[in-house]
């Protein structure tokens, strides 16, 4: 049986979908309150027959900081897929982050030690590694050797990464997965597939920095495929390439056939924009809309190599262009 965490998230979903394919047991976690709606929009995107999968789908409710229903479902596991997480950029947020993201792995991680899993797979994040420099590109090396982290987020992911490690340490056979920010078909309009909201709508404007994009159908495969493999304890970067915002705003607005993004937004412009949005969310007692860590990234160029991965797997990853084109054909906006 493979048990599988944050199986209602982006990727869990599309995961879900892989697995079930592939004609496996699957297990999966979800929060009492979950909408499943969302796992069906997903598998819809793969077939026509997408109840029938669905139905295949044992769900249990609970959460990753309950330790004992995490070891009385994991009993029966032989396999471990880990990407239940919270994502968030809020200050406010914090603590509640540390708490899902790091006591939730090692949760996570205690109960398939002691329940003698086979193996576990971590979707962990490429903002767990350590920060380069600009001429710098990102290898798994890069972990562990640098304790300072642009945002709350990326410290939670690289010690939610160190308690794999410890359980490595403790006996657990393990893989781990840093994928860059992906996208894909059916992306939640939160997060990086607020873009395409956005871009939609018409704007003259792309921030200045540059990253790693992945599509989330070369993150199943991958995970699935060091699953499969002897490949034990190991880190992997899950990349496409490295791109420039207004390269990717601008294969979105093309696809969108909207207005074409032509003008750099300047830092200043957004340094202004998140001071101004904290005093608002303040006022409001509202989310804040954009934040310093966002504003930050939004301009930092940052480079990953997928090297290895490609090397050990053989892997080809989907090109940016199409990942966009069927992101933008499954969106209802």
């Amino acid at each position: 049986m493979v048990f599988v965490t944050g199986a209602t998230g982006f990727i869990g979903s599309h995961l879900l979908y892989h697995l079930i394919n592939g004609g496996n047991k699957v297990v999966a976690l979800k929060r009492s309150s979950s909408d499943l709606q969302y796992v069906k929009c997903v598998f819809r995107f793969y077939t026509r027959d997408y109840e029938t999968h669905f139905r295949k789908i044992d769900w249990v409710d609970g959460d990753i900081t309950e330790y004992d229903t995490l070891l009385e479902v994991m009993r029966r596991a032989d396999e471990v897929y880990h990407g239940a997480a919270m994502v968030s950029f809020d200050p406010a947020d914090k603590y509640k982050m540390f708490d899902i993201n790091i006591v939730g792995t090692a949760n996570v991680v205690n109960a398939a030690l002691q329940n003698g899993v086979g193996k576990l797979a971590c979707i962990s994040s490429v903002a767990a590694l350590d920060p380069a420099r600009e001429d710098q590109v990102v290898t798994e090396e890069f972990f562990g050797n640098f304790p300072q982290r642009y945002s709350n987020y990326a410290e939670s992911k690289f010690h939610s990464e160190l308690e794999v490690w410890r359980g490595v340490e403790e006996g657990l056979n393990a893989v781990v997965v840093n994928p860059s920010i992906v996208l894909g078909p059916c992306i939640p309009l939160k997060g990086p597939g607020n873009f395409f909201k956005v871009i939609k709508k018409g704007i003259g404007f792309y921030p200045g920095g540059m990253t790693g994009f992945v599509d989330v159908r070369d993150v199943c495969g991958i995970l699935i495929n060091l699953m499969q493999r002897d490949i034990m304890n190991e880190r992997f970067i899950v990349s496409e390439g490295n791109h420039t915002y207004k390269e990717l705003f601008q294969l979105i607005a093309e696809a969108f056939q909207s207005k074409m993004p032509r003008r750099e937004l300047k830092p200043f412009v957004t340094d202004i924009a998140w001071k101004l949005e904290r005093f608002r969310s303040k006022l409001l007692l509202q989310k804040p809309r954009i934040t310093k860590e966002l504003h930050q990234s939004a301009h930092r160029r940052v480079r990953f190599s997928n090297d290895k991965v490609k090397n050990r797997l053989n892997h080809q990853f989907i090109p940016l262009h199409q990942t966009i084109a069927d992101t933008v054909n499954s969106l209802d906006i």
